[in-house]
């Protein structure tokens, strides 16, 4: 018999069954009025996730692949990013722009901490002759746990009176944790299907302010599949320059349906209620946490691996004897973490176990937890007792 698995890592997360049978759909013809249709009202749904009015683009791709999007359609070359560094996945976003000729200036952050608003405000008023065109980060560094706090970033960037574009990575935060695009004025916010939308990966999605439109028209970076310009004319059709993934289309008209369904203010209170309870969880067990509670994610977690406890052996016990699939420390954070991500289709039940499968994993490695515990803290913070 099939063990049942436990995909725990941030992403791809596991996807309900209604999404699964939309999957199951038979192809139509992409450019015919049914599919038009469905694409029309897929991004007006999108809008509300957002909270925007801005225009919403997708594409068939990764989540790193609307990174690059962003880049490349509103950037010259030899233009100027601030590209904030504090984990992996924000180090990609400088790394894409330095591959297409971007001047990339990084603003060191340490990987335990979020953006250090003071510090980015200072950066931005010795940029006098506001050379720095945009700045690129990530609402929640995934290989860290850490969100950052965007109306702080937006409230810094005013008072410093810098016309920058903000372009912000949610691809682990979108649907999960609450990001008011135009409230906190983000230019450019980019997230992709495999996360907090509960889909296959595949599919990346893009929000585009009127700000970072006029940047479309001057940027002179090369791309074609990437072109904002020529996807939003075929969009407003209901149509793609290319073939577009028909089945993430199928799957994320039923997710959208699902978070509508729960109430987009219920998803980020059921995310936020969940990572709370699992954080007391990992400590009332005897376990670190990366992340001080006040910056950390309400979608992935990210624990410290004891010094005398093998990282590989804690990830491959929770996969082989307990089905639980998690996330390791990546970069100089490897074998020092594991991640567990709690985003999308999860709820009280599925924390409990995955607590559990922790505990027994620790136990089973010989290293001395304080066995149910940590269950007992998170049923109390879950009944908030």
């Amino acid at each position: 018999m099939d063990k049942i698995t436990h995909l725990q890592i941030p992403g791809p997360t596991n996807i309900p069954d209604s999404v699964l049978r939309a999957f199951s759909r038979p192809n139509i013809k992409h450019r015919g009025e049914e599919f038009s249709e469905l694409v029309t009202d897929v991004i007006e749904d999108l809008k509300d996730l957002f909270m925007t009015e801005n225009e919403i683009l997708t594409f068939p791709s990764s989540g790193s692949g609307t990174m690059e999007s962003a880049i490349v359609n509103t950037l010259s070359p030899g233009d100027k990013v601030l590209a904030i560094s504090q984990g992996v996945f924000s180090n990609r976003f400088g790394d894409i722009a330095e591959d297409h000729g971007v001047e990339v200036e990084r603003l060191e952050v340490d990987w335990n901490s979020a953006v250090n608003l003071t510090k980015l405000e200072d950066r931005l008023k010795k940029d006098v002759d506001k050379t720095i065109k945009t700045i690129l980060l990530p609402h929640n560094e995934t290989s860290t746990a850490i969100t950052n706090d965007l109306a702080g970033i937006r409230e810094a960037i005013d008072n410093a009176n810098h016309p920058a574009l903000l372009v912000v990575d949610a691809i682990s935060s979108m649907g999960a944790i609450e990001l008011k695009t135009d409230e906190w004025g983000v230019d450019i916010v980019v997230a992709s299907s495999q996360k907090g939308l509960m889909l296959s990966p595949g599919l990346s999605i893009v929000s585009i302010s009127d700000k970072a439109w006029e940047a479309v028209k001057t940027s002179k970076l090369s791309k074609w599949y990437w072109d904002y310009e020529s996807v939003r004319e075929n969009i407003h059709n209901g149509r793609f320059p290319y073939t577009p993934p028909q089945t993430l289309y199928f799957g994320l008209e039923e997710s959208l349906r699902l978070i509508k369904e729960e109430g987009l203010e219920n998803v980020f209170k059921r995310h936020a209620t969940l990572a709370t309870a699992f954080r007391k969880g990992i400590r009332g067990m005897g376990l670190e946490l990366f992340a001080a509670d006040e910056i950390a994610s309400n979608s992935v977690t990210s624990i410290c691996i004891p010094e005398e406890v093998d990282a590989k052996a804690v990830i491959n016990t929770l996969k082989e004897d307990y089905g639980i699939i998690v996330g390791g420390g990546l970069s100089k954070l490897s074998g020092k973490i594991f991640r567990v991500g709690h985003l999308g289709a999860i709820y009280n039940v599925d924390i409990i176990g995955i607590l559990s499968g922790i505990e027994m994993t620790f136990t089973k490695l010989g290293y001395n937890i304080n066995l149910g515990q940590g269950i007992k803290a998170a049923q109390k913070s879950l009944l908030k007792i």
